[in-house]
This record gives structure tokens, sequence and C-alpha cells, in this order.
């Protein structure tokens, strides 16, 4: 409205009042007021509001002095500062961003704060003012900041749910160790349980993330990201093996996800067992059709006429996958696609054998696809005979020519 030939925001009635209603009534409980947390609430019933028009609202509130912000740990006075041009327009720097009333701090304030500090501390600040409470706030948050943060690494470092709520205590402890007397002990009434779930979940983290923990959740990560999407793919799939990465997936993405530890382990488990016998299956089934082509390079005319050195350089592609024992392990499609070229290797290692015999002769070698004469099937004698003699034909040809054939 029109105030004295200015524009003025009108507070006192909706839809604002409603805005900041809700923000001081969540704050009153200690309970961030957040971007996410309003655009969550205003969608549903009966208002429906959109993001855009939640994100007017607060920002309109914040020109108008009613409430201020804290993002990434600054607090932000002005609609039209710095900070607050690079928060409001992101949308993902908007819902994590929190909001409380801007009031002047009483001696109901002081009060809260001191039962706020026993709750998330537990211990009493000795004396009820203003500086001390602060000071105390400070000291205390200081001490726990590295350790939330340094969980917030271990978390991001191993690909680990459960980032943004350490994130969002970190940021309260930020405004509160660089703010003045006043705004420190208004942050902390406004955000105080979440700051102690950010401290009680550091703490609870430090103790189940041992060393073991984090080799199953690596374990538990690759049989969710390698080893099942491999699996689901396999037409004869058990639905066990299906409910078991199904329910690991969902313990994975929890931000409690340390709290199901054993649960991850077992469903981990069953996927690689079941990963761990197919690809046994696979490396036997490649070591015996490499083990056959092989028996069969061997017994090709002229094999053994080559010396030792010659007799390695043509074997070794059929010789080096007849091992059962891979360090790495190979991963059971290229295991597969190894199966498929086994006659196409076991081809070229005898047409190598024949080059290196005919070319001692000065022979050249050709090679004559039987295949093609056969195209689209014999069904009756006269095509038998047709494609013979055709075949017989391009062999005679090549005889002629001096030439030693390769028929494939």
């Amino acid at each position: 409205h029109d105030q004295g030939g200015k524009p003025v925001f009108t507070v006192d009635s909706e839809p604002l009042a409603e805005i900041l209603a809700r923000i001081e009534n969540r704050t009153s409980y200690g309970e961030a007021a957040t971007g996410r947390w309003l655009t969550d609430e205003f969608a549903k019933e009966s208002f429906g509001w959109d993001f855009d028009m939640v994100r007017l609202l607060v920002v309109s509130l914040l020109r108008a002095g009613k409430i201020e912000a804290t993002s990434k740990g600054q607090v932000i006075e002005s609609a039209l500062s710095i900070v607050a041009r690079n928060t409001f327009p992101n949308n993902n720097l908007f819902r994590q961003a929190s909001f409380l009333p801007k009031v002047g701090i009483d001696f109901t304030h002081l009060v809260n704060a001191t039962e706020a500090f026993k709750e998330v501390f537990g211990r009493d600040i000795p004396e009820i003012e203003q500086n001390a409470i602060a000071r105390a706030l400070q000291e205390q948050v200081g001490r726990n900041e590295e350790d939330v943060q340094d969980m917030r690494n271990t978390l991001i470092h191993h690909g680990l749910p459960g980032v943004d709520v350490l994130q969002d205590a970190i940021d309260q402890m930020r405004a509160i160790r660089g703010g003045n007397a006043e705004r420190a002990i208004l942050t902390f009434n406004s955000a105080y349980q979440k700051i102690k779930e950010g401290i009680k979940r550091t703490a609870e983290l430090n103790d189940l993330l041992t060393e073991t923990a984090l080799h199953d959740l690596k374990r538990a990560r690759k049989a969710t990201t390698s080893l099942w999407p491999f699996l689901q793919q396999q037409s004869d799939i058990d639905d066990t093996i299906r409910e078991h990465a199904e329910a690991l997936e969902d313990l994975m993405a929890r931000e409690t996800f340390f709290r199901e530890l054993a649960a991850i382990e077992q469903h981990a488990r069953a996927i690689e067992e079941e990963y761990q016998r197919r690809y046994e299956e696979a490396i036997q089934r490649r070591a015996e059709a490499y083990t056959d082509a092989l028996g069969q390079l061997r017994s090709t005319p002229g094999y053994s006429q080559l010396n030792e050195d010659r007799q390695v350089e043509v074997s070794d592609p059929l010789l080096s996958r007849t091992v059962t024992d891979l360090d790495p392990p190979a991963q059971i499609p290229l295991l597969d696609a190894d199966i498929a070229a086994c006659d196409g290797r076991l081809k070229q290692a005898i047409e190598d054998v024949m080059k290196l015999i005919a070319g001692g002769a000065g022979t050249e070698i050709v090679r004559v696809r039987a295949s093609d004469y056969f195209k689209g099937g014999i069904e009756t004698e006269e095509q038998l005979d047709e494609a013979l003699a055709g075949l017989r034909e391009e062999c005679e040809k090549c005889i002629g020519e001096g030439k030693k054939i390769l028929v494939q």
C-alpha cells in the first residue's frame, strides 16, 4: 500500500501475515523455517501455492524488514545485499536458506537460550546475561563445528546420504559464530534443534562408521551400481534377489542408513553371492571353450613345425583365456564376449599357422567362406549340387593360381 508517497508492504494481513506466522511458530520450537519447509508447507491444501509464489512472499517479508535469512552461514538482513541477490534467484540455495522473525531480544529470549543450551550441550550457563550466553554459545558451537564438518566430508567422500542434515547444522553454527551477541542468541533459539540433530548425528556416525563398516558400505554401493544392473537384465533372475536389491537401494538412499548396517550387509552379500555364482559359471565356460579351441589349434597341420616362440605367439590369444583365476576379476559381459569371439580367434590362429608355414615356402594364403555358397539354406539335392559346384570352382581357381586355401 501507499504510505507517505512510498510503496510499503502490507504485512498484517494475508498473504504475508500467513507466511510470517508460520515462520514465527516454527522457530518458536527451535526448528529452522527453511525455504524447503516453507515451499512444502504452502504447497498443501488449502493454499496450493507454487514455489515461485512462496519465494516471492518470503523475499517481500525480508524487504519489509520483518524477517532475516541465513544462507551458507551468512546472515541476510537486506533483500538488496549481494548475498541476497546470489541466494534467492538460486532455487537450491533458497531451499537451503533458513528464516526467522526480525525481533529485538528480551529476557525471555535469554531464558529460552539457556534452556536450549542445556538440551543441546548437556550443561548449564552460569548466568542469564546476553554477552555471557552468546560467548558460551559461540565457544560450544566452535568446539563441535569441526567434527560435524569432518563427518560431512566423510559422507561426501564415500557417496553416502545425509549430507544435508549436517550441512544445515554447519550453516547455523557459522551464523552463530559470526554474529554479534544478539544475533547469536536469536539464531540459536530458532535453530537449536537442527544443531542438536547435527551434533547427535555426527556422534552416531563416528561410532558406527568404522573402517569395516565403510568397507561394507563400499561393497553395498558396488552391488547396487555395478552388480545389480547386470543381474536385473537376466531373464532367469530369482525374485528373492530382486527383493534384496530393492531393499538395499532403499536403505542406501536413507539419510539414516547407518542404523541399518547389518541389513545393508545382508542384502549386499546376497547380491554378491548371486553375481559370483554366475561369474564362476561364465569363466568356466570361457575356459572350456578356449581349452577346446587350443586343442584344435595344436592339432592343426603345420603347428608342430613351428618353433617354440612362434607357437607361443600364435596360441597366446587362446591360452591366456583358459585360466579361471583372474586378478582383478573380469566383468561377466566381457567373459561372454570372449566366449562369442572364441571361434573367430581360433580361425585367426589357424590362419596365422598356415601363413607362417606357407610364408617359408613362398605360398599365398587365401580365405574361402564356404557359408557364402549356402546362403538361404539347402532344400533340394539340386541346390546342394549347385552350392558344392560353386565352392569347388573357386577352390580349383585358387589352386590353379598356386595359392593355399583356408576354408572357413
